[in-house]
């Protein structure tokens, strides 16, 4: 094991770096004085911002030695700072560390915590050369224990009532969780695989027109299986360009006999982002309401597309629009034709 220090990490939304002091005003807010976050954790909510700042400064002194490896966690979007990880206890001898994570609940549920995890067991494995990572977590902790879960870190028992929760007294039980260098390898070599096969899946390209917004409108999408293509339009006389963007995609899953591995393209943003960034998992909790209390527009649509998303494996991509992707350009003249004329 070489150790490599806490070393400025990324991944498709976050990015993972060493703690500053001048962190506290965010991490107080967004999740150190919350008893909701720290509910099973080892430490009580901070109560005033003169202790997490304290915290930060006495982090931040910590990275002079190589072994610490810990990190913030920044959202990407906004650039906001949304948690904190880090494997703790670095044995030299053992080749081994403790994992240690929590995210301010406005992020929760998102995979936010798995993306992050996913990469601190990469840079661990893959470039410092640990042999074993483990975690514990309170065994009703659902979140935690889904989170290591999915990241492969395999059940190895419960330590029952070991822990006296802060919060309220009451003593719970404890769930130990591990992943071993060859596991992880293992699990990298499957996933690999795993990618080359889901290539082999449908493509959907999808685009949506309108004349005039609200006016008449139009989509197109065209779908693509091994060798065989499939081109789907139509539109409507009274409508608006981000239902022809969210028509086409519904148009095209709608036509899969059976539950497939979907990669969508779309120079929608509106769209991608509302999946990639966890907006239509909110807006359902929320009753189709956004942060504002106002109707989610367009919640119909929503609604059927995010039923089609559990039917199939849907990624979505961002493409530029009216540029050089050909599949994009033709299902804009898919949409463009598709406009009822009358209308025009």
């Amino acid at each position: 094991m070489e150790h490599r220090g806490t070393k400025t990490l990324e991944t498709a939304r976050l990015i993972l770096r060493p703690w500053k002091e001048s962190d506290a005003k965010e991490a107080f807010a967004h999740w150190m004085n919350d008893p909701e976050v720290t509910k099973f954790l080892t430490w009580t909510p901070h109560g005033d911002i003169s202790v997490t700042r304290q915290l930060l400064k006495t982090w931040e002194e910590e990275y002079a030695s190589p072994a610490v490896y810990h990190w913030a966690i920044v959202l990407k979007e906004g650039d906001v700072l949304i948690g904190d990880i880090c494997v703790m206890h670095a044995d030299d001898y053992q080749e081994s560390g403790n994992l240690g994570y929590c995210m301010g609940k406005a992020w929760w549920g998102k995979g936010v915590m798995t993306e992050a995890l996913s990469e601190v067991l990469r840079y661990c494995f893959e470039e410092v050369g640990f042999y074993r990572i483990d975690g514990t977590h309170a065994a009703d902790n659902i979140g935690s224990s889904r989170v290591m879960e999915k990241c492969g870190l395999t059940y190895e028992g419960t330590r029952r009532k070991y822990f006296r929760l802060l919060s309220t007294g009451e003593r719970v039980d404890i769930a130990q969780r591990g992943i071993l260098r060859e596991e992880y390898f293992a699990r990298k070599s499957a996933s690999k695989e795993s990618d080359a096969e889901e290539k082999r899946g449908v493509v959907l390209y999808t685009d949506g027109a309108c004349s005039g917004n609200p006016g008449a409108g139009g989509w197109g999408c065209v779908l693509l299986y091994g060798e065989h293509r499939l081109e789907l339009s139509g539109g409507e006389k009274e409508t608006t360009n981000n239902r022809m963007e969210l028509t086409a995609v519904i148009a095209g899953l709608e036509r899969l006999k059976y539950p497939c591995e979907v990669t969508v393209y779309s120079d929608s943003a509106y769209t991608v982002n509302a999946f990639n960034n966890g907006w239509v998992a909110e807006w359902e909790r929320a009753g189709w309401k956004k942060a504002d209390k106002k109707p989610v527009l367009n919640d119909d649509l929503w609604k059927r597309l995010l039923s089609l998303t559990r039917v199939h494996r849907v990624t979505f991509q961002k493409v530029k629009g009216h540029a050089d992707d050909e599949l994009n350009n033709r299902c804009d003249e898919l949409a463009r034709a598709a406009i009822p004329k009358s209308d025009l």
